[in-house]
């Protein structure tokens, strides 16, 4: 049985040469990750709530011979505690059951103070790490996404309306909302579906967090939303696009994409742009077009799996002896 506990300064030196075995590269990026958390009292931690976690926390994963076999990294949804994702893994060769027992601890941990639902997005083509976490941990397999790097700028238009695009405000949370749940394809709608506090504006952002920048578009007429982007940068330099845009108003998306190439380029001229295609949304294949016809990259299909806290797999998991390195990118 492992000994799992929440990452401490002291397991810093493990971890590194953890990660620097099985991914050298990832080692300094993933460090800054680990003390994200904001530290909490004796008394929050008596009277837990998931309100109070707010940011990425680390555990780790030792044998009974104190060798580290894993590291997970977990954060809550913004604007929905009681909805987490596990945000990387990293497991040590035949590590396969501290990785489920740390899979399962945080299930534990937080499913028991109200957090229902546990989503994780996986590499489609680690079919091995999926299985630990369908068969051996009770996770079910709902949709894919795909992320896609623009590698031209042939969809460029010249002349982009600037004045159809409106700033996001957080009384705009709510249409934002049910323009993404009416959207979703009707059989994903249980798992995926958003609260509207899912895309309010945090107006304390901490030291380190990314930049961002959302927009809407509306019917002038009626105040129907046709569409919500969101600009995401971490360095200035690599840049993320994540637009809702329903097949009805699919022809606006050119003029979305030079409008969030044109906010990029007053900021920084050597970026690179990425978009989310996410599989479970209406007008998902109309993406994918646009995309090839374009001569865009594929970088990577996700799979989505998700557990709800009350669903159970049986099925056993079967072992696997390679170490793993995870990382996902948010629903």
């Amino acid at each position: 049985m492992a000994k799992i506990k929440k990452i401490s300064y002291s397991d810093i030196l493990h971890v590194k040469k953890l990660i620097s075995v099985v991914c050298s590269d990832s080692a300094m990026s993933y460090r800054r990750l680990f003390f994200l958390s904001v530290p909490t009292t004796h008394l929050q931690n008596l009277v837990y709530s998931v309100h109070f976690r707010k940011h990425p926390e680390t555990y780790v994963a030792f044998d009974t011979k104190d060798n580290l076999k894993g590291v997970i990294t977990v954060k809550a949804q913004h604007g929905n505690p009681y909805k987490w994702q596990i945000k990387r893994l990293f497991l040590d060769k035949n590590s396969h059951e501290e990785g489920k027992q740390l899979i399962e601890y945080i299930i534990a941990k937080f499913g028991a103070r109200g957090v229902d639902t546990f989503y994780v997005s996986v590499d489609d083509t680690q079919t091995e790490l999926i299985d630990l976490f369908v068969k051996g941990c009770g996770f079910r397999f709902c949709s894919t996404e795909a992320l896609w790097s623009v590698s031209n700028v042939n969809f460029l238009i010249d002349k982009v309306d600037d004045k159809i695009f409106k700033h996001f405000k957080n009384s705009d949370e709510e249409k934002a909302a049910e323009l993404f749940n009416d959207n979703l394809i009707t059989h994903y709608k249980y798992s995926l579906s958003k609260e509207k506090e899912e895309f309010r504006e945090n107006l304390l952002k901490g030291i380190g967090e990314e930049t961002d920048f959302k927009y809407i578009i509306e019917d002038e007429n009626t105040g129907v939303l046709k569409s919500f982007l969101e600009i995401k940068t971490l360095d200035n330099k690599n840049y993320f696009l994540d637009a809702i845009i329903p097949p009805q108003y699919f022809d606006l998306y050119p003029m979305i994409l030079s409008f969030a190439v044109k906010k990029i380029i007053k900021r920084n001229k050597n970026f690179k742009l990425y978009i989310k295609n996410r599989k479970y949304l209406q007008g998902g294949e109309l993406l994918e077009n646009f995309f090839k016809e374009n001569r865009f990259e594929l970088l990577q299909n996700n799979a989505i799996l998700v557990r709800d806290f009350f669903k159970t797999v049986k099925e056993e998991a079967k072992g696997f002896n390679s170490a793993v390195v995870f990382s996902g990118f948010e629903i």
